[in-house]
């Protein structure tokens, strides 16, 4: 049986909440309060649910968060943040964003997400089959190409 979601569409504008959501992620690991593991370098549920709490307008799915578990995921594509330990740490560039994020930091991130992404976002979801069998998937960096010619086409 099909099920259709009823829920209303809605649209999130979402320029200037990313700038106060870079900003708000790079100062909670500046104090330290971003933690990831060193070997997957997911961040942590402690850490999604601080990041969570922070975030401009909330995360997208309260049940589910995305916003939260990405931020420190891009920080760390970008080269804004590495992991100390499991401490994610700015670097030198993400300090200098800190001072003050603009629109080319974010598009930055953009930019290293698509080739450099820590990890395969269909990790998170366990109903994918598949996923640890070689030639089963395509790509994320494939995936992510795609993703970004689609955005494209939305101007």
């Amino acid at each position: 049986m099909n099920r259709v979601d009823s829920s209303p569409e809605l649209e999130r504008l979402t320029e200037q909440e990313a700038f106060a959501n870079l900003r708000t992620v790079l100062e909670l690991c500046a104090a330290g309060e971003v933690k990831c593991s060193d070997k997957t370098s997911r961040p942590s549920a402690a850490t999604i649910r601080t990041i969570g709490s922070h975030l401009a307008q909330g995360d997208f799915y309260a049940e589910d968060p995305i916003a939260a578990f990405a931020w420190p995921l891009l920080l760390q594509a970008g080269g804004f943040a590495a992991l100390d330990g499991t401490r994610l740490r700015l670097t030198p560039k993400g300090r200098s964003v800190l001072g003050k994020p603009s629109a080319e930091s974010i598009r930055h991130l953009w930019r290293r997400w698509l080739t450099h992404a820590v990890i395969d976002e269909f990790s998170r979801i366990e109903q994918i089959k598949g996923q640890h069998a070689p030639n089963v998937l395509t790509s994320a960096k494939t995936r992510r190409r795609m993703v970004a010619t689609g955005v494209g086409h939305l101007s």
